[in-house]
């Protein structure tokens, strides 16, 4: 079952809201951070958690899509991990205003099958049981120790069949035609290298954005910061403001975000 956690914006300035879509094994406490520094700047953020939620990628993107229905307002998605398969399916049947995908795994990679072979995960994953996260793989969680430690309680079990769905290549990046869409990507990030980068963000018609030094977990880490930022300036920057703005002062921030 989807549930959700809706963070108000501190002071609203924005008349759409983001929708925060996690990738596998990852609560809403994951987003919590970047839901914070977008609130301060105005975005209400909705914190989606599917995980353990049954019948795959496409059962979870349903829901997402019925959830973004509901809210009142235009949802811009924005997406981490395996989470940019369910923006991008979800996102073909809402149509959102724009959707935003940081380092998306690439399905059916050699590094995305490695994730799961360990036997811990390989037998769930094959009896159809919840899958434990890849707590050990320095790849997937790769974030400093201290950060590691506590991003750690942080992860659950999920969804066999949705981790068959990204693992097992069962997905690709789409385009979105009505829809704006960016890639941001860390330099590091062993599961999307920049080359990947760029062909993922080709297929998906997609704006790409390189954080130079940032790893795959870019909701955390000495990256974090600078990833939001990117994507709050481009989300200024790429939709108009009929859509965006609620008060003057994001007007004028927009047109000084577009002089720099």
């Amino acid at each position: 079952m989807l549930t959700a956690e809706t963070i108000h914006a501190e002071g609203p300035r924005y008349a759409a809201s983001i929708v925060c879509v996690p990738g596998l094994w990852t609560s809403t406490a994951a987003w919590r951070g970047v839901a914070s520094y977008l609130g301060h700047r105005g975005w209400e953020c909705h914190l989606l958690d599917a995980c353990a939620m049954p019948g795959g990628i496409g059962a979870r993107a349903a829901a997402v899509a019925d959830y973004i229905a509901t809210i009142g307002t235009p949802a811009i998605l924005l997406a981490h991990d395996a989470g940019a398969y369910v923006a991008l399916i979800a996102g073909s049947r809402r149509e959102p205003p724009a959707l935003v995908l940081l380092a998306p795994l690439s399905a059916g990679s050699r590094a995305a099958r490695r994730l799961v072979i360990a036997p811990r995960r390989l037998l769930p994953l094959l009896v159809g049981r919840d899958v434990p996260p890849p707590s050990e793989h320095p790849t997937w969680l790769d974030l400093p120790d201290a950060l590691r430690v506590a991003a750690l309680g942080d992860l659950r079990p999920d969804d066999a069949a949705s981790v068959r769905d990204v693992v097992w290549a069962r997905l690709g990046a789409r385009r979105l035609a009505l829809t704006s869409t960016l890639v941001v990507a860390g330099t590091r990030d062993a599961l999307l290298p920049p080359e990947a980068a760029r062909t993922f963000a080709h297929a998906a018609g997609a704006d790409l954005r390189l954080i130079e030094g940032g790893g795959h977990w870019l909701l955390a880490g000495p990256s974090w910061q600078n990833a939001v930022a990117t994507v709050h300036r481009w989300l200024v920057q790429r939709l108009g403001a009929p859509l965006l703005e609620l008060y003057p002062e994001a007007m004028a921030e927009r047109e000084s975000d577009e002089e720099a």
